[in-house]
């Protein structure tokens, strides 16, 4: 599974995104993930099987949806501030199952 992490200056999410790959890795699940500022996700067009967004962009799901076309969803706001791991991947699996 690859996962983005997007948030606006992808600094906020690298916590998040070492949060999540402990908690896959405590899963035995093979996860690729990365964090990007918005303004990098037009360059991350098919690289990636789902998006989470960080909550301060939730204004921007649907254009960064339209932009990338997988599944993308804004982070709960309680799950990204506590940097939740095992809360973040349950959300990435339950956006890929649809």
């Amino acid at each position: 599974m690859k996962i983005l992490l997007c948030c606006n200056a992808g600094m906020s999410s690298s916590i998040l995104v070492k949060k999540i790959r402990q908690a896959a890795e405590k899963r035995g699940m093979d996860v690729t993930i990365t964090a990007v500022p918005s303004a990098a996700v037009r360059d991350e067009v098919g690289k990636w099987d789902v998006c989470l967004v960080g909550p301060q962009l939730v204004y921007a799901v649907a254009n960064i949806k339209s932009q990338l076309n997988i599944p993308v969803a804004s982070v709960e706001p309680r799950t990204y501030a506590m940097a939740d791991g095992d809360k973040a991947l349950d959300f990435a699996m339950s956006l890929m199952e649809g």
